[in-house]
């Protein structure tokens, strides 16, 4: 395990970077629709927010953990931002399994497809408390605090995103 001293060596730092780095990548690509471009900015962004974390002498225990926490909100700045500017990027299709059917994998795929449509078709705040619930599997009382809403105002979006994604499967599915 590396400690806080050690990580602020730029050695040290250097192979964490190394090794920790296809994972960052990864979280933030399966959350960005896929797009290279916005993953390698939220990547590169959480890297530069865990160096300024370091320099100002940031109690690390444990890294891997640390450095992902990092990530979660970069990733939250990145939805408030979305939802300021309208922008529609979140990627499903790497989380959402699609329902085994032995017989007939076809059906699988459109039901996985059905369900990615679904969950783009929810409001950014509906789709960023569904994506802090169900992919990163945040309680109410932290997606809370990480939003700035009040936990009463996360069970809502919860609720009414949960009503309109299974509105919004049944309406493309029956098409």
């Amino acid at each position: 395990m590396i400690g806080e001293a050690k990580l602020r060596s730029p050695e040290v730092f250097a192979v964490f970077y190394d090794e920790t780095l296809p994972r960052i990548y990864g979280y933030f690509l399966r959350r960005c629709g896929g797009s290279v471009s916005v993953a390698e900015d939220l990547t590169s962004e959480t890297y530069l927010r865990a160096v300024a974390q370091l320099k100002r002498s940031a109690s690390v225990d444990d890294p891997v953990r640390w450095l992902f926490g990092i990530a979660r909100y970069t990733l939250i700045d990145h939805y408030r931002s979305s939802l300021r500017t309208g922008e529609r990027d979140l990627a499903w299709d790497d989380r959402i399994e699609a329902v085994a059917d032995d017989h007939d994998p076809y059906t699988a795929v459109l039901d996985r497809d059905q369900a990615i449509a679904a969950l783009n078709r929810l409001s950014p705040d509906q789709r960023l408390v569904i994506a802090l619930r169900y992919l990163d599997e945040l309680r109410v009382t932290e997606i809370a605090t990480a939003t700035g809403k009040s936990e009463h105002a996360i069970e809502s979006l919860l609720a009414r995103g949960r009503t309109n994604f299974k509105r919004h499967y049944r309406e493309h599915h029956d098409e």
